[in-house]
């Protein structure tokens, strides 16, 4: 039996009913059933129910049959308990059916199955019941205590002796004459004929059924150990006995008695009403609720005062470095049970402590308030620095050592009793938690969790760092985060969130590491790596797993360590291998022991779907689970419970789902052990649900099809009804679409007929608007010739203005040319020069070519003018010509042979006569209608 199997205890909070338990029973499918004093209490691993007798009374007796029935009696009550195919637990009596109604049975302490009978025992008789039948065996006095020992059925007769039930001639022999007290446990001794009988006094008799003799071998209590015996059973090599007020007195198969076992400290009640062996576990029935012991699980937790960040194994201690200190426990034998240790913290250490290193057999804690040198229990500080990670020891310098350090790291010396804490190394001042030494002489590996890699080297005294070189992304790492340095194999190998590597001196970068690589998925963070032997440990998203490298095909083992996923100290996890496949973890909750040995996972657990209900207005509904299940169609909500009841209950359970016809992958694992799914189509549909405990253990996958079906209109009646419907629609199309073309055909022809018509309306349009067409070029030439002819009128008239001002000019200079000249000769000369100058004067012929081609070009513009004013004289048109022509004073008045202030003088009279009441006389000019002649005519 192991000293420390893992207790887990069940409250009234749990089970919601009376504390008091009695008896217990376990069924085919690993469902326990407990008895109290509301009735049957049932736990499948996941849910408790209740269920209760027809008279209210306790439960003091159950029994699973061969068959698969559970048996219970009561206070006048009689009966089995069932699940119904909904999942709900009922209680079928069965006095009406053996006839026992009105019957005063009293209450029903024991039952048994007997060959072919259940037998139930009372105070007053044995009831045995086979089929519809029960045949009653009164008592001489009182029945006290029954029991089964090498298939043979014994029970006391107070104060008459044991008797011996013979069921095929159905009456009682006595077999032993015995007085000696009351028994409470029938077991057997380990030889085919002999009896052992424990009595409530502690008095363990042995009886031969050869010669009837009885003799007392051993007595449980003494005068300084008083007690009182309630329940008593074997279990493997031993005999287990439950007391009034003492818990479990342990009795070995060669009479050793332990008063107080280690395996069962943790048992809340000291009241043992009874006890019952489930699987390689026992339940413990309480006065005060209900215990179970796992001796088979591979976990115990030996610590949990605080996180625990590193340990260390002396010869009779162990040493925990914490988030509260150290802490200490005694060891006995170098043993390392839950039973025997018991921590106590160290003084003067209290706060955050991070490691503990044996230096030439001194103990030195790291700690965050400095380093300390551990002396048995007497704790005292090495220098005055604070902040220290660990301490590393430098080859070939046995007494000189690095401690790394919040902010960089220094020398720590040992000069044969006294411990030296030196200055600060210069030139490195990052944090220096992850240190190793390289193979280089003098150098250090440094990992940063957010910098990346630091390679540091130390001039020959240590005192400081001459070279640094920091590695990040660049160097052949993926990624510079969560980077560790360890050793594997003799090799320096770095952990990263990509992958194992090593360092190439070579090419100055890293490297993948195969060896390792081809084993752990390098797609997960493998923070750390600890070589043991051929075995692995490593830590992988914050999941604890090792590797067995003897194996042909080594693969990473994880389920046995599921229950600390998510409690490690992340980047100063704490794990040390041990012997005979033992290893322990600190972790954020404590410290664990686990036993590789015992994790031998089992994957043939039935997972049960133990009830399936649906919400339907508001309202809660079970339903069976059968291959024909079919829901109501306005269903709200399908709600699937499930449960693995053979899986031991010291571990939590997770589960795992998927809704084939809606999800396409299995849900992630967790310990809701339900699953409700609200508003699904109609459609068949398939739930699936498999389990695992924390201990790797695994349930097979449970399924249940069902169906929910169409709306009314989506029934099969309904696509009857709208094939009839189409029918008759696509009948009446036919009929509608013959009519619809006859009216279609005349409309054609009434259509083409009009087409024809438009057809020549268009001709004549298209003719019309080819005419217009030409119209509109011979429009556009005209408009661009009047632009043309319009450019030359200007350049003619600006031509005119241009050589009168010149001829004007030249006409005065020879005058005055005239003045100067002396003799009368010469002077008669140039006056007929003049003479002819003058008579070739830009005159009025020049004015009525310019008329005519203005009048081209601005058609009917002096036309229009005389309509206005028929009084307009050549010159006053000529001057509104040359305003509209965008002359100025300056350039007209030559035109006009008129001065500049004549000008002005007959644009006003000019504006008189034509009313214009703009300022601007030229745009009223060009804004002008101008009426072709035919549009006069």
């Amino acid at each position: 039996m192991r000293k420390s199997p893992l207790v887990s205890h069940y409250s009234q909070q749990d089970f919601q009913g009376d504390t008091q338990f009695w008896t217990t029973t376990e069924d085919h499918r690993g469902v326990s059933y407990f008895g109290n004093n509301d009735g049957v209490v049932i736990f499948d691993g996941e849910r408790w129910h209740k269920v209760s007798l027809p008279n209210h009374s306790s439960v003091r007796s159950l029994i699973t049959s061969s068959e698969g029935k559970v048996y219970a009696g009561g206070f006048n009550e009689l009966g089995i308990i069932e699940k119904q195919a909904t999942g709900d637990y009922i209680y079928r009596s069965l006095l009406k059916d053996l006839d026992l109604e009105g019957i005063e049975l009293e209450n029903l302490w024991q039952v048994h199955e007997y060959k072919d009978y259940i037998i139930f025992r009372s105070f007053n008789e044995l009831i045995a019941v086979s089929g519809n039948t029960a045949t009653h065996i009164a008592a001489n006095n009182s029945f006290v205590h029954s029991g089964i020992v090498n298939n043979r059925f014994f029970v006391q007769d107070s104060d008459f002796g044991i008797m011996e039930f013979n069921p095929e001639e159905m009456r009682l022999s006595r077999v032993f004459d015995f007085r000696r007290g009351s028994v409470v446990g029938f077991l057997p001794s380990g030889l085919q004929n002999e009896v052992m009988a424990i009595t409530k006094a502690g008095s363990i008799f042995k009886m031969n059924l050869k010669n009837n003799e009885v003799y007392l071998w051993k007595q449980v209590f003494d005068k300084e150990n008083q007690g009182q015996v309630i329940s008593a059973i074997k279990f493997e090599n031993d005999y287990l006995l439950g007391t009034l007020s003492s818990k479990i007195i342990v009795l070995s198969e060669n009479g050793y008695i332990n008063r107080n076992p280690p395996a069962f400290k943790d048992i809340s009640d000291s009241s043992i009403l009874n006890l019952f062996k489930a699987g390689s576990g026992l339940w413990v029935l309480l006065n005060n609720g209900l215990s179970f012991v796992d001796f088979d699980s591979p976990v115990s937790q030996l610590f949990d005062v605080g996180s625990v960040y590193d340990l260390y194994i002396d010869t009779d201690r162990i040493y925990l470095a914490t988030n509260k200190g150290v802490y200490y426990s005694k060891l006995q034998e170098g043993e390392i049970d839950k039973s025997m240790l018991q921590f106590k913290s160290i003084p003067h250490l209290e706060g955050q402590a991070w490691s503990i290193s044996n230096l030439n057999g001194s103990l030195i804690v790291s700690h965050d308030r400095g380093l300390f040198l551990l002396d048995g229990l007497k704790a005292s500080q090495i220098g005055e620095v604070s902040g220290f990670w660990k301490v590393v020891g430098i080859p070939d310098s046995p007494y000189t050592y690095i401690a790394s350090n919040y902010n960089g790291i220094y020398l720590l010396k040992n000069n044969g009793s006294q411990w030296e804490l030196q200055s600060k190394i210069k030139g490195f001042d990052e944090s220096s938690r992850d240190i190793l030494i390289s193979d280089n002489p003098n150098t250090f590996w440094v990992c940063h969790g957010y910098q990346g890699v630091y390679k540091l080297k130390l001039t020959e005294d240590y005192s400081r760092v001459y070279a640094v070189d920091h590695f990040t992304d660049r160097n052949g790492l993926i990624s510079p985060f969560n980077v560790n340095v360890t050793r594997w194999n003799d090799d320096l190998v770095f952990t990263s969130n990509t992958g194992i590597y090593e360092f190439d001196e070579a090419s100055n970068s890293f490297k993948p590491y195969e060896k390792l690589n081809a084993v752990l998925d390098s797609t997960v963070n493998t923070r750390k790596l600890i070589q043991n032997k051929d075995t692995a440990w490593i830590v992988q998203d914050n999941e604890v797993g090792f590797i067995d490298f003897s194996q042909a095909k080594p693969e990473v083992q994880k389920n046995l360590f599921l229950n600390l996923k998510g409690k490690l100290n992340r980047g100063m996890e704490c794990i040390l291998p041990m012997e005979n496949g033992k290893v322990l973890i600190g972790a954020t909750t404590g410290l664990f022991l686990y036993d590789t040995r015992r994790g031998k996972q089992t994957d043939n657990l039935e997972t049960e779907i133990t009830g399936i209900k649906y919400v339907k207005d508001s309202r809660e509904m079970a339903i069976a689970n059968n291959p024909e299940m079919n829901f109501p169609v306005d269903t709200e909500i399908i709600r699937f419970e499930f449960a693995t009841p053979r899986m031991s209950p010291s571990s939590e359970i997770e589960f795992s789902y998927i809704l084939e016809g809606i999800d396409e992958h299995w849900s992630p694992w967790e310990k809701t052990p339900f699953k409700e799914f609200t508003h699904l189509r109609p459609g068949d549909y398939t739930f699936k649900v498999k389990s695992r405990n924390l201990m790797g253990d695994k349930g097979q996958i449970s399924s249940a099809g069902f169906s929910i079906p169409p709306i009314w209109y989506q029934t099969d009646l309904a696509l009857f009804i709208y094939f009839l419907g189409i029918i008759a629609l696509i009948t009446l199309m036919i009929y509608v679409f013959r009519a619809k073309i006859i009216s279609e055909r005349r409309k054609a022809r009434l259509a083409a007929e009009k087409a024809q018509r438009l057809l020549k309306l268009e001709i004549e349009q298209l003719k019309l608007e080819k005419d217009k067409e030409l119209i509109k070029q011979d429009k556009k030439l005209l408009e661009e010739d009047n632009i043309r002819k319009s450019k030359e009128l200007a350049n003619y008239t600006m031509m005119l203005v241009k050589k009168k001002d010149v001829f004007t000019e030249t006409y005065e200079n020879l005058q005055d040319f005239q003045k100067t000249l002396k003799t009368q000769g010469a002077r008669r000369n140039l006056r007929n020069i003049i003479q002819k100058l003058n008579n070739h004067r830009i005159g009025e012929e020049y004015m009525k070519v310019f008329d005519v081609n203005f009048e081209k070009v601005h058609k009917n513009f002096f036309r229009t003018l005389k309509e206005i004013n028929p009084d307009l004289t050549k010159r006053e048109l000529r001057l509104c010509a040359f305003v509209k022509m965008d002359l100025t004073n300056k350039e007209i008045a030559p035109l006009l042979n008129i001065s500049v202030r004549g000008v002005e003088t007959a644009r006003y009279r000019v504006r008189k006569k034509l009313d214009v009441q703009e300022p601007n006389f030229l745009h009223f000019l060009e804004n002008l209608p101008v009426h072709n002649k035919e549009e006069i005519l």
